[in-house]
């Protein structure tokens, strides 16, 4: 699910992976009770971690 969520996020926004996701994060309603909100979020956090090397 992830992997198809984020290839439809740089489909729309472009080719970086954090970047695209986080503008599916802001598109959402920004309820964080919407589950839509909470997916492209959580899906933003993951990535950012992942992609993080070192604190600066």
């Amino acid at each position: 699910m992830d992997d198809e969520a984020i290839e439809a996020a740089t489909e729309k926004h472009g080719k970086d992976l954090v970047t695209s996701v986080a503008y599916c994060a802001f598109e959402a309603s920004g309820n964080p009770d919407d589950p839509e909100y909470r997916f492209w979020v959580n899906l933003f956090l993951k990535l950012s971690k992942k992609d993080h090397v070192g604190w600066a």
